[in-house]
């Protein structure tokens, strides 16, 4: 069994001993357990009684399934934490109140009190997918690898493998859909690129050519325009411009 959900499942267990504790509700691939694998994290939610919520969250002792070595306190509501077997896991702890206004995606209880509403974690601020815009997208790629090489020139290379190898990357990946038969409907609403190499494998090749390094920025905005010139119509003034900027 995958490391992770085996250590959901013994905290689950334990949970069952703490009388203020009323849900746990797994996330990402925790509630993905057919996606989930020995390198997925511990991402959950911790529903707990009014008034107790500052105590989950001075004292761990509630987690301590197995020894934690790692302990990053990054929200006021919750920590990043590492076990001594290199599960790592990420979690906020909410009210009854708190989890109404909460954002995220859809999750499985892995355990619950006979008293707690379950119609509390369904999500109710779930970010929706959007539908994506070719036209956009390919626009923005543009223009984001135009002012990556404006920035490059100027010496702004740090900038400019920003704009490059990671804005322009990231528009390029949304016109995949257009091109490439989609193999996995797997979708993350907040980083887009998530396993984008099991869901277009027929692109697997291009992936490193778009993102070639630091030091290769016009090798990568080559390869990027080269893609988009074979498969879209782009216009040909800002065309000609980029071009210009390859080849100084």
């Amino acid at each position: 069994m995958v490391k992770a959900i085996q250590r959901m499942e013994k905290l689950a267990e334990k949970l069952k001993s703490y009388k203020d504790c009323q849900c746990l509700l797994g996330l990402g691939s925790m509630s993905q357990v057919r996606r989930a694998d020995n390198y997925s994290d511990m991402d959950f939610f911790l529903i707990v009684k009014e008034g107790s919520k500052q105590s989950f969250l001075e004292d761990l002792k509630w987690l301590s399934v197995r020894p934690l070595v790692y302990i990053f306190k990054n929200t006021m509501d919750g920590y990043k934490v590492l076990f001594d077997d290199g599960v790592f896991a990420e979690f906020a702890v909410f009210t009854e109140k708190e989890i109404v206004d909460a954002h995220f995606t859809r999750g499985i209880v892995y355990y619950k009190t006979n008293d707690f509403d379950v119609s509390l974690v369904a999500p109710n601020n779930m970010p929706k997918k959007k539908v994506i815009d070719k036209n956009y997208h390919l626009n923005e790629a543009l223009t984001n690898i135009y002012i990556g090489l404006n920035r490059l020139h100027r010496g702004e290379i740090s900038s400019a493998t920003t704009f490059i190898q990671n804005h322009a990357f990231d528009n390029i990946l949304r016109l995949f859909d257009s091109i490439f038969k989609k193999l996995d409907d797997y979708f993350d609403p907040y980083v887009y690129e998530r396993r984008i190499e099991f869901k277009y494998t027929e692109a697997a090749d291009l992936l490193p050519k778009f993102r070639q390094g630091y030091d290769k920025n016009k090798e990568s905005a080559h390869e990027m325009l080269k893609f988009l010139v074979e498969n879209f119509e782009i216009n040909p003034y800002l065309l000609d411009k980029i071009n210009e900027l390859l080849h100084i």
